[in-house]
């Protein structure tokens, strides 16, 4: 399995080799291992080679976890390693550090079962702190992100990252959406002029991920998703961290979305918080990601998504500035009451609004503000989708949410149209009723609308037609006058959801 990860990074972007006479020789990196028993059926064994001067190494990894009904605050969980993992626990901080042992070799080797995911690592050299607290963690130099921030004092983060598969044995998280896949796309790192930022002064960093099989020359335009980070993170932290890449080649392998390009921004630098963010997009990451690929300019063929301080970037956005992007999500984070004119710009929204969040997050209260935001939006007539899932405040979270939004809303949209005629059916009491219904894709698409349309008078049933070329016909005799307007619903396919007509009387 390490294999095939090694193999989707490159594939990716290119990772410089080790020179030939480099000495010691750099360990093998992490291996999983197929152990088929319990409690995970998974185990991964680590290996790192530290100065010869250390005393003690330990691992710290985001993989340790609790019962989701004990945890009351933030870092409060039970803290179990995965060797007590338990169906029905959550991924939980506090994480812990733990004991690697020395070989005769020199290398320090640490083996633990794991569940399935995605998870971050790094090493600490002789720290007494059982939380990492005041300590460096060091990559493992064997299995480094693919990038890297570029810019002096960029936040540090925990850099290494490796994905178990599900066992079915012994099955713990569905997690295959995060798997290296053998299609993978170009991951770039990009430096444009900003003149609001402060470090690097006068030029920002973006992250962009083009999809497998990107064609520049194309006839129709990639939608983009854009993407911001939270508080102690930066542009690489989608990709490296949160593998958006490979979420997004898993969706297009499933054939669920279509491909699109992947923008993953960083806030850190920007003067002016939230609105100061929302100018660095119109005014200058916009018009470079336009110049320089092969992407709509359209409103409605932008999607916007963020957690925790980016969350609240895109509260900003879905409630100020709707004109940038038709798709809006904001991802563990509470977000202000809204007003009734930011009320307003969200029902006028193109595409569609998503909030989500973990449901035990504690910072802040974060699990119970999003909840209370997203039901008071939605009783103020705001059409949202809520999505929820068991974690913290973690990318164990984050990715299933970016999972959903991919699936379920992001450039998804349709929007049905409806014409009805009528005419006498010869002599009889009965009509001929044609009602020719339209379905378009509110975004960009290479591909059409497909399915069925269903069609009701009133609450009487007309009817059903296949959508071809976007348009769904039904032809019917009825006895006597239609007692009610007519109304087409188009029921959806795996790349559109589905959407209602206005009501339309025959004519």
């Amino acid at each position: 399995m390490l294999a095939l990860l090694a193999t989707a990074t490159v594939a990716a972007g290119a990772v410089a080799a080790a020179p030939v006479s480099a000495a010691p020789p750099a360990p093998v990196g992490p291996t999983v291992t197929r152990t088929d028993q319990p409690p995970t059926g998974y185990s991964v064994t680590f290996r790192y080679r530290a100065p010869a001067d250390v005393q003690q190494v330990h691992i710290y990894g985001d993989w340790f976890y609790s019962r989701p009904e004990n945890i009351q605050c933030q870092d409060c969980g039970d803290a179990r390693p995965p060797a007590e993992w338990q169906p029905g626990d959550v991924a939980a901080t506090p994480w812990h550090i733990q004991a690697m042992q020395k070989g005769p070799d020199g290398v320090w080797t640490f083996t633990t079962p794991l569940p399935a995911g995605t998870f971050r690592y790094a090493f600490t050299h002789d720290c007494t702190n059982e939380l990492a607290t005041g300590c460096t963690l060091h990559d493992d130099p064997a299995n480094p992100w693919q990038i890297q921030p570029q810019y002096p004092g960029a936040p540090g983060a925990v850099r290494s990252t490796i994905y178990v598969p599900t066992s079915n044995k012994f099955p713990t998280y569905d997690t295959g959406y995060q798997a290296p896949v053998a299609k993978v796309g170009t991951l770039e790192t990009r430096r444009y002029t900003s003149p609001l930022s402060t470090n690097p002064p006068g030029v920002h960093d973006i992250v962009v991920y083009l999809p497998h099989g990107y064609d520049p020359d194309r006839e129709k335009p990639y939608p983009t998703l854009y993407l911001s980070h939270g508080g102690g993170d930066h542009s690489t932290a989608w990709t490296m961290q949160g593998v958006a890449h490979l979420i997004l080649e898993n969706a297009i392998k499933d054939r669920a979305v279509e491909p699109m390009v992947i923008v993953s921004t960083d806030f850190n630098g920007l003067p002016g918080g939230n609105e100061g963010y929302v100018n660095e997009l119109r005014n200058n990451i916009f018009p470079f990601v336009e110049q320089n690929y092969h992407v709509s300019t359209r409103p409605q063929d932008r999607a916007f998504g963020g957690f925790s301080a980016g969350g609240s970037r895109a509260y900003t956005l879905m409630y100020n500035h709707t004109d940038l992007f038709g798709y809006h999500a904001a991802w563990s984070a509470g977000g202000p009451a809204a007003t009734q004119a930011q009320i307003d710009r969200m029902k006028a929204v193109a595409g569609g609004i998503m909030i989500g969040t973990g449901l035990q997050d504690r910072l802040g209260n974060i699990a119970e503000n999003s909840q209370r935001n997203a039901a008071a939006l939605r009783a103020a007539g705001v059409e949202l989708d809520e999505y929820n899932v068991p974690g913290v405040h973690t990318w164990h979270v984050w990715r299933p949410l970016l999972n959903h939004y991919l699936r379920d809303l992001a450039f998804r949209t349709t929007a049905t149209g409806l014409d009805v005629e009528t005419a006498p059916a010869g002599a009889s009491p009965n009509i001929k009723v044609t009602a020719t219904a339209t379905v378009d894709a509110v975004s960009t698409s290479i591909a059409a609308p497909s399915g069925t349309v269903d069609f009701y008078a009133g609450d009487t049933y007309l009817g059903s037609a296949p959508v071809h070329k976007g348009v769904a016909q039904l032809k019917k005799t009825v006895h006597g006058e239609l007692d009610a307007p007519v109304v087409a619903h188009y029921q959806g396919d795996k790349l559109f959801n589905g959407s209602q007509s206005a009501p339309v009387a025959a004519r």
